[in-house]
Parts: C-alpha cells; sequence; structure tokens
C-alpha cells in the first residue's frame, strides 16, 4: 500500500491568538471580547462557581477552599472587567467597523450587555490598577491550579443544573490567556 503524500504539512496548526502570549496583546484582547461579551464571560463564570460548589467531588469540598474560590471569583470578574475596558479604549477602532453593519438596537443591546459594575470610577479610568492588583493578591501558580480546579470541578459536575460542556474549554483558554497577559504585563511593567 503507498503512502498518501500529498503537500500537506504534518504536525502544524495555523495561527491562533492563545499561542501569542505577550506578543500581541491587543490582539489577544481583541479576539477574547470579540469570542464574548462582558455578560457572557461573568455569566459563565458564575455558572463555573455555582457547578465547583455544589460539586462534592472537586477541589471544593472543604469549606476554605470555597471560601478562597469565591474570592478568587470576584478578583477575576474585576480583571476582566479592567482588560473590557483596555479593550475598548485601544480596539475602538476595530469594534467600529465590527459593528457598522448592525442596526443601532443591536449596538445599543451590546453596549448595555458590556457594562462594567465592578469597578468603582477610578479604576475605570485606570484599569492598570485593578490589573496590578490582581498579579499581587494571587501568585501565578495560584491561579492557573485555581482555572484548572474550576475546570475539572465543571468537567465533573453531576447536580441537577443543566451545563452545556461543548465550549469548556475555550473559555478557560480565553480566561488563562487575560491571566497571561495580566501577568506578562506585570512581570514587564507595560501597559496594554
Amino acid at each position: 500500500m503507498k503512502a498518501n503524500t500529498t503537500g500537506r504539512q504534518r504536525f502544524y496548526k495555523s495561527w491562533h491568538f492563545l499561542n501569542q502570549g505577550g506578543k500581541r496583546p491587543l490582539r489577544i484582547l481583541w479576539e477574547v471580547f470579540y469570542n464574548y461579551h462582558l455578560d457572557e464571560l461573568r455569566d459563565e463564570l458564575q455558572c463555573w462557581q455555582q457547578c465547583a460548589l455544589c460539586n462534592d467531588n472537586s477541589a471544593y469540598s472543604e469549606e476554605g477552599a470555597r471560601e478562597d474560590l469565591m474570592d478568587f471569583i470576584r478578583h477575576l470578574l474585576r480583571l476582566i472587567e479592567a482588560y473590557y475596558i483596555l479593550n475598548e479604549c485601544k480596539n475602538s477602532g476595530k469594534k467600529r467597523r465590527q459593528q457598522k453593519g448592525l442596526s443601532k438596537e443591536a449596538r445599543q443591546m451590546i453596549a448595555k450587555m458590556s457594562t462594567p459594575v465592578l469597578l468603582t470610577a477610578n479604576e475605570k479610568k485606570d484599569p492598570g490598577q485593578v490589573i496590578t492588583q490582581f498579579c499581587k493578591t494571587f501568585r501565578q501558580s495560584y491561579v492557573q491550579m485555581e482555572l484548572l480546579d474550576m475546570l475539572d470541578a465543571v468537567i465533573t459536575y453531576k447536580g441537577y443544573k443543566e451545563v452545556y460542556k461543548g465550549n469548556l474549554v475555550l473559555f478557560y483558554e480565553h480566561l488563562h490567556c487575560l491571566v497571561r497577559l495580566a501577568y506578562g504585563s506585570c512581570k514587564h511593567k507595560r501597559k496594554v
């Protein structure tokens, strides 16, 4: 039997924003908030929290771990909002072009869905302080383990709440990407 030797390049994946780490931070932000509206990120993260807290066979079976998770998610939601604001400032031209063909009502609905609610007025003016605070509060290794523990808890959740599991890895990758971006910017003391 003769092997198929077409011009296909083996073991190659095309460019993907998740692989770009600190190389193209504005592009990463654009991709994250293009794929998920702010409300979708909040809702999905709150769903993950509920599944993790209700899963007896997860890393959150002890009360201390549950308390840490709740505080971590509150900080993570604030980090997401800070990056949303930065994305709005840095990628506003792309967003206008993207929404150009939408009706006025659709643009208003998207704007309403994407309103930061957890940051103070001062933090909205300078979202970098929220990112810095997140990095000072949590070690990067802790954040990586917490995200993986949450992912595991949602995957193994067997409760009554119906959870769509088709996008769990994609959502995890987006969260992980924002966290990597945060630690990269704090490590290099650069602004996005």
